[in-house]
C-alpha cells in the first residue's frame, strides 16, 4: 500500500506524556512534534525518537501549531495525534485499509476510548449545541465503521490536500473547539468522516496539560474565547452581557456551596467574556468605529 503518512503532535509542557504516544507508532512514519515553548525537558522525553522538531518562540496557540506541522510534513495523510493519546497495535493498518475500502472519503477516525473503557465519542460539534441542533440519541459504543459528524482533535487522519485546502484549523482559535470548526467546514464541503472501529486509541484525558488552579482557570477562559468566536463566526445569536450576568450569578452560588470545581470553571469563563469585550472595543477604535 503506497500510502503516506504524516504524524503531526503538539507539545506544551507535555514532556512526561508525549514519549508515551510516539514511541508506540510503527517504524517508517514520519512525525513532526511541534512545541509551543514547552519550559521542561522535551529534549529528553524524544531522545532516540526519529521525530523532527519545530520550537515556536511562543506559544502560539494549538490550532496554529497544528496548521505549522502540516505545512512541514510530506505525507499523503496528516495523523494528528495528542501527546496523551495512545494508539493501539494494528490501528495505523486498520486507518490504511479504510483508505482503500471509502476510497471516495478523505477524513478518518480512530474508535477512542478513555482509560476505563469508555467510548470518547461526541454526537455533534459546539456549532451543532450553539445553534440549538436537537442532541440524537447517546451512542454509547460503535460496533463498526460509522459516517460521523465530528472529528475529534485528539486524534484523526485527514489527506494533507484536503486539510490545506479547507485552510487547515482557525487560527484565530487559541485552544479549544478547533476541530469544532474544522468538523463544520467539512460538513458544509460535503466531506464525509469516517469512524474506524478496527483502529483504537486510548486518550488519557487531560492529562498532557497541568492541573493547576491558574492553567484551569486559563483554559475555561480559553474555551469562553472560542466559544464567542465560533458565535460571531457562524453569526450565532450571542449577547456578552446576558452571560456576564449568568456567571456572576453562578460563581456567587458555588462560592456558598463550596463547588471549587465549578467555580474555576466559572471565573475562566467570566475572564474570557472581558476578554473578548476588550478585544472588541481595542478593534473599534484601531479602525476608527464610534459607535
Amino acid at each position: 500500500m503506497n500510502i503516506s503518512i504524516s504524524v503531526v503532535t503538539v507539545t506544551h509542557n507535555s514532556a512526561h506524556t508525549v514519549r508515551g504516544a510516539l514511541a508506540g507508532l510503527p517504524p517508517g512514519l514520519e512525525v513532526v512534534c511541534v512545541d509551543n515553548a514547552s519550559t521542561d525537558d522535551l529534549s529528553a522525553a524524544l531522545s532516540g525518537l526519529a521525530v523532527r522538531r519545530i520550537d515556536n518562540a511562543v506559544n502560539l496557540g494549538f490550532g496554529r501549531a497544528c496548521n505549522i506541522g502540516a505545512a512541514a510534513a510530506s505525507g499523503e495523510y496528516l495523523l494528528f495525534i495528542n501527546p496523551d493519546v495512545r494508539l493501539e497495535a494494528g490501528a495505523i493498518d486498520a486507518l490504511l485499509q479504510a483508505t482503500e475500502h471509502y476510497p471516495n472519503c478523505s477524513v478518518f477516525v480512530p474508535r477512542t476510548n478513555t482509560l476505563d473503557g469508555r467510548l470518547w465519542f461526541r454526537e455533534q460539534s459546539e456549532i451543532d449545541r450553539l445553534s440549538g441542533l436537537s442532541l440524537p440519541a447517546r451512542v454509547r459504543q460503535v460496533w463498526g465503521d460509522c459516517c460521523v459528524r465530528f472529528v475529534n482533535g485528539g486524534v484523526f487522519m485527514i489527506k494533507r490536500t484536503l486539510f490545506l485546502d479547507t485552510g487547515g484549523f482557525d487560527e484565530d482559535i487559541f485552544l479549544y473547539f478547533e476541530d469544532d470548526d474544522l468538523s463544520y467546514r467539512l460538513l458544509q464541503r460535503d466531506e464525509p468522516m469516517i469512524l474506524v472501529s478496527g483502529a483504537l486509541a486510548i486518550h488519557d484525558v487531560g492529562t498532557s496539560v497541568a492541573q493547576s488552579t491558574r492553567s484551569r482557570i486559563l483554559r475555561y477562559r480559553s474555551k469562553m474565547r472560542s466559544e464567542i468566536h465560533l458565535r460571531r463566526k457562524y453569526g450565532i445569536a450571542y449577547s456578552p452581557f446576558v452571560d456576564i450576568l449568568r456567571y456572576l450569578s453562578k460563581i456567587g452560588f458555588y462560592c456558598l456551596t463550596l463547588n471549587r470545581n465549578r467555580l474555576i470553571n466559572s471565573l475562566g469563563r467570566l475572564i474570557g467574556i472581558f476578554d473578548c469585550i476588550l478585544d472588541r472595543s481595542r478593534a473599534n477604535r484601531n479602525s476608527g468605529y464610534v459607535a
